[in-house]
């Protein structure tokens, strides 16, 4: 009666921990990128996957290795139509995958707290951005922010969607990984020619798709 009793224990045990997992791993497909070494992981997920859990990453999704070197560091890296995570290392590691990305639903995860995070990155097309700070006790280990049009109308597209606006634009301090501020952004609209509005901005011109029109540009930062 011990023994079937123990075993009937351990039955519950192992049940709670599948519902725990379930819970955790929520239904939503993405694609994650995350540093391994000095390349890189390109997962697709159809869960939700705890922040820098590597290890359950590599069990739970369906991911592959990109070299450093088969990455175009000239032309734009990525583009995404759905949602995109990526797990931070350092600055060097966010800017080489995102930088002149094209990513509309964009959640930043820093794994290293040690890093250095003072570069700026500038993605096109973004209308969400998450922010967390898993491995520190910040101040703000979690933070959202959704950009809104002049009009108070949620971007829906980075092509033309009613709103005025052919493009989006949006440059990330990021510093904003460090978790100790409040997210904070500014919003430009009608930019026809960045260079003449802000030219003092530092950034590449050729990575900019030609013919975008009249932009609204965001600053992101704390």
């Amino acid at each position: 009666m011990k023994k079937t009793s123990a075993a009937s224990n351990q039955l519950v045990l192992f049940a709670l921990w599948c519902c725990a997992c379930v819970s955790v791993l929520r239904s939503s497909n993405h694609t994650l990128i995350f540093q391994k070494e000095s390349n890189f992981r390109n997962c697709s997920c159809v869960s939700s996957i705890p922040d820098c859990g590597f290890a359950l990453a590599n069990l739970m999704c369906k991911c592959r290795t990109v070299f450093s070197k088969d990455i175009d560091k000239i032309s734009p890296t990525f583009s995404h139509s759905s949602r995109l995570v990526v797990w931070l290392s350092d600055t060097t590691t966010v800017g080489l995958l995102l930088n002149y990305s094209s990513v509309p639903s964009l959640r930043l995860s820093l794994c290293n707290p040690d890093a250095v995070l003072t570069e700026y990155l500038v993605i096109f097309g973004l209308k969400e951005l998450c922010v967390t700070n898993p491995k520190s006790k910040v101040k703000y280990p979690l933070q959202n922010i959704t950009i809104y049009s002049t009009r108070g109308a949620v971007v829906e597209s980075s092509l033309h969607n009613g709103t005025g606006f052919s493009f989006y634009i949006s440059f990330l301090n990021m510093a904003l990984m460090h978790g100790d501020s409040k997210l904070k952004a500014y919003s430009v609209p009608n930019v026809t020619n960045i260079a003449e509005y802000f030219p003092d901005l530092q950034y590449d011109t050729t990575s900019f798709p030609l013919g975008t029109g009249s932009s609204l540009v965001t600053f992101i930062y704390v």
